[in-house]
């Protein structure tokens, strides 16, 4: 489908709820641009929810920007007041990125704000203009912590992103789970099978049935133990720095804490970030097979996106039009 088409419509969708057309036009090229780069599940087929978010009440305040609340230095802190959380992030990976400039480094936390989308939109966003980006998001409980079977830590994704040469950056964006949220939707809908075990069905088995795992089971952390701490620590870090919910507090994904970073390396001189960035790469070039550094799948999305359009399932296009 081409990206215009989808942009133009879901504009539409969110105009007639309300949203002012240019933020409803914004939030629709986000999620185009998820799509574009390969991530489906937070791209277009994302869009129904976000529209019932809006109708449902999940997304007040959808025409507000993130209020500053308290500030130091290069450290501020915003209560995003239940907009967009996709706004909401660009607003504040952009104000880190301002601090950035008069600092060398910028960190904006968030509190009260909604699920973001696709997070490696705003490290993206952050490379692109030659900075260093960090950004991570709590959500509520999805996995049991090492050694329980409970629901009782959040996914907590986090984007590391450096810039290289000719759009060759590397963008990390992972969750602290086996697979993300959107990954086992997007195989659900599919129906294929994990490629590897990503849980526990509702008998406490593991599974590599995305359904047992999103209907009934509990998602496995990525690495068991090392997952399962760095998604505690993660929460701790968003929720001080924000002063906003931990996972235990949030539900629906709402009233979320997040933190965005920004760092403008070549402030220090030297090499520089692209050349050292570009050194990483080649280094990968050396192994047997040639290894995929992160990001490089983007480029190769962006370039089939840009021939074919946009990959938005049956069901979902059915339904936005159907609107």
């Amino acid at each position: 489908m081409p990206a215009p088409k989808f942009i133009d419509l879901v504009t539409g969708l969110f105009e007639r709820e309300g949203v002012s057309a240019s933020r409803a036009r914004r939030v629709a090229e986000l999620y185009a641009q998820a799509s574009a780069d390969g991530v489906h599940s937070h791209g277009a087929n994302r869009v129904p929810h976000v529209l019932a978010w809006l109708r449902g009440g999940q997304i007040s305040n959808h025409d507000r920007d993130p209020e500053r609340v308290a500030a130091f230095g290069a450290l501020e802190r915003y209560d995003g007041h239940g907009s967009f959380g996709a706004l909401n992030a660009e607003f504040c990976m952009d104000r880190a990125m301002a601090l950035a400039d008069d600092h060398g480094l910028g960190c904006v936390a968030l509190r009260n704000t909604g699920h973001w989308g696709r997070p490696g939109n705003y490290g993206w966003r952050a490379v692109e203009r030659g900075y260093l980006g960090i950004c991570w998001s709590n959500t509520e409980p999805m996995m049991p912590a090492w050694g329980g079977t409970t629901k009782s830590i959040g996914n907590n994704p986090i984007v590391f992103a450096a810039p290289g040469e000719n759009g060759a950056h590397l963008v990390l964006d992972i969750a602290m789970s086996q697979y993300s949220w959107g990954r086992l939707d997007s195989h659900r809908a599919s129906g294929e099978p994990l490629p590897v075990p990503g849980g526990l069905d509702a008998e406490g088995q593991v599974t590599s049935d995305p359904d047992e795992i999103l209907q009934r089971g509990t998602m496995f952390p990525m690495g068991f133990w090392k997952g399962s701490g760095l998604a505690i620590v993660l929460d701790a870090f968003a929720a001080i720095l924000a002063d906003g919910a931990n996972s235990a507090k949030l539900t629906d994904g709402l009233g979320l804490s997040q933190v965005f970073i920004a760092m403008k390396p070549n402030a220090l001189g030297g090499a520089g970030a692209a050349a050292r960035t570009r050194e990483v790469i080649e280094g990968l070039a050396t192994a047997n097979p040639e290894a995929r550094y992160p990001g490089q799948a983007v480029l190769a999305a962006r370039r089939e996106s840009a021939q074919a359009g946009l990959f938005v399932r049956d069901d979902v296009w059915a339904q936005l039009t159907a609107e």
